[in-house]
């Protein structure tokens, strides 16, 4: 049979195609193979992502104890690391020519050196605050003004494991030897013994002692560091009732998440002066030839603890509960020297500190000094004692935070010494008890992320359960735009006592038609005024260190103190900046 030319084609057509099946099914198995082995690979990617989530949300579990512990392991193991490339080479020489040196030095934050062992360290700091702003309303206060407000500079370090010390100067401060004694620029100067001999078995750390100069245990705000806290100053509360640095012993620990602290102290160098003035007189009976002369008398003393919990504690969460308590007895000092706790409200500025706008002040709860039947002037008394306490609450969650505070204070006097000083013609209103308070409720929101949590502390003998400094994501150095936040805070102070306050005791004190009308109005009661503050604030931390603030401040309500009736129903607004770096 003949075939066609034409169906020739055709046919090698159809047999070249039978003879690419082999090789198209070959491929097709290739690529069941790479689909099989890109599943597989998927596969274990996918279990490496969820292990990887699983350990980041180990990690962000940690605690910031934790966090630390981590880090001295890190330096342990670069101390070792040293210590074996020292061994491993000729003294006096190494990979570079020169011996490791015994000591780390770190210039990332002032100037730090530290012994490889860790039990010798010296940290040579300090801190600059630049503020300007104006008011509205300077009735008591300056108008606009622009200086610095702190220029100091510190040194702080440990010595054989068991010492640590501080020093610290203001150079703004200044000093005033003729009425102190002592050189007012100093802030913190102590030194503290840390000795393990000193641990009991039912704590975790030894029990930490602590002299000199310090900030006293009472209340959260006013025990940290001004380095840290969210505004440009501290609250009307803390101005008011904290506790300023003084002169004593202190007693100290803190475990995991708690601290307490108690210090027993008196005189301190930021008070009016060191001690009463040369009043007390000698006694009737002693005769005059016993040669005794007028005596300044026995200076005031402060017993303070304060204790912390934070139940809550990880890198973005945080809920901490504290109180604190104070007992301070004058003796003889009167407002001359001790005027922070014997006239209240006297160095409460308006949370606007640089422009000196002050408010608020009773008159010398004490009573002053008097004389009675040509004796020489005597303290007044009229304060027996002075019982404190202070409660204080923050909770952090992620970049929010809320921070609380209440304190108040109960002044306990001796009636038959407020009627000597009546007799005597000494200003003397009030009777046996006067009570004050104050509180504060603040909040802060990092715009960029940053949490409060990670710069909470336990483990600072000056202001444990506290806070530090924040830990900046993006720093500017960095590339980053730093850290950014925005802050408002409620305040309030009262320190009047008695059935007539504000304008209608100063009304009641102008149209009472004698002197003996007046002088009982006066009398009834100590108004030393009640203000109420609203403050809001944008902070922006560029670095560790290295912060900018702006505050602006208004007084929602205003009763005036008895000295300052012109005062009610004022004001005021204040709009700060300051401009900060610490090392």
């Amino acid at each position: 049979m003949k075939h066609s030319g034409k169906g020739k084609p055709l046919t090698v057509a159809a047999l070249s195609a039978f003879a690419l099946l082999p090789t198209q099914a070959a491929r097709a198995d290739d690529t069941a193979a790479e689909i099989r082995e890109l599943k597989k690979k998927l596969e274990q990617t996918i279990g490496e992502v969820q292990s990887l989530k699983s350990q980041l949300h180990r990690y962000e579990g940690k605690t910031a104890e934790q966090d630390r512990k981590l880090k001295e392991v890190r330096t342990e193991t670069h101390k070792r690391k040293v210590a074996d490339a020292s061994r491993d080479v000729e003294p006096g020489k190494s990979g570079s020519g020169h011996a490791p040196l015994p000591f780390f030095i770190d210039l990332s934050h002032g100037l730090s050196v530290q012994s490889l062992d860790h039990a010798d360290s010296f940290h040579l700091g300090g801190r600059i605050y630049v503020d300007g702003g104006g008011s509205t309303q300077p009735e008591k206060g300056l108008s606009e003004t622009a200086n610095l407000t702190q220029a100091r500079l510190q040194v702080e370090g440990r010595l054989r494991s068991i010492w640590e010390y501080k020093f610290q100067y203001d150079f703004v401060g200044g000093s005033n030897a003729a009425t102190v004694g002592a050189v007012g620029g100093i802030r913190d100067a102590y030194l503290a013994l840390i000795h393990p001999g000193l641990k009991p078995p039912f704590l975790d750390n030894p029990i930490e002692i602590q002299i000199g100069n310090f900030y006293l245990p009472h209340g959260m705000e006013r025990t940290g560091s001004k380095n840290y806290i969210d505004f440009i100053e501290r609250s009307l509360m803390s101005d008011t009732f904290g506790a300023a640095r003084h002169v004593g012993v202190a007693a100290l620990t803190h475990g995991a998440n708690w601290t307490f602290k108690a210090a027993l102290s008196s005189t301190s160098v930021e008070d009016a002066a060191l001690k009463p003035t040369a009043d007390y007189p000698v006694p009737l009976w002693v005769p005059s030839k016993a040669g005794w002369i007028s005596t300044g008398g026995s200076q005031y003393f402060d017993v303070t603890a304060r204790a912390t919990y934070a139940p809550i504690w990880s890198e973005d969460r945080l809920l901490h509960f504290g109180a604190s308590g104070r007992y301070h007895r004058p003796n003889d000092s009167t407002a001359g020297n001790d005027d922070r706790v014997l006239t209240p409200g006297a160095n409460t500025y308006m949370e606007s500190n640089v422009l000196k706008t002050n408010l608020l002040g009773t008159p010398d709860l004490s009573c002053g000094a008097y004389g009675i039947a040509g004796n020489p002037a005597v303290a007044g008394h009229c304060v027996k004692n002075l019982l404190g306490y202070g409660l204080e609450g923050v909770a952090v969650f992620g970049p929010a935070s809320i921070q609380a505070e209440y304190m108040n204070a109960q002044y306990n006097r001796d009636n038959s010494r407020i009627l000597e000083a009546n007799l005597a013609g000494i200003l003397s209103p009030g009777g046996s008890s006067l009570n004050y308070s104050g509180y504060y409720v603040s909040g802060i929101y990092f715009l960029t992320g940053e949490s409060k949590a990670a710069a909470y502390q336990v483990d600072n003998n000056s202001g444990g359960g506290s806070f530090r400094q924040i830990q900046i994501k993006h720093p500017l150095s960095q590339g980053g735009w730093g850290a950014w936040a925005l802050t408002a805070r409620y305040s309030e102070v009262d320190l009047n006592s008695g059935p007539y306050q504000g304008s209608t005791f100063a009304n009641l004190i102008a149209l009472a038609p004698t002197t003996k009308a007046k002088t009982l109005i006066f009398n009834s009661g100590v108004n030393g005024g009640r203000e109420q503050d609203v403050t809001v604030g944008l902070n922006w931390y560029a670095e560790p260190g290295v912060r900018v603030m702006a505050n602006w401040t208004r007084v929602m309500a205003l009763a005036a103190p008895y000295s300052q009736p012109y005062l009610n129903g004022a004001h005021p607004n204040t709009f700060l900046v300051r401009t900060q770096i610490d090392w």
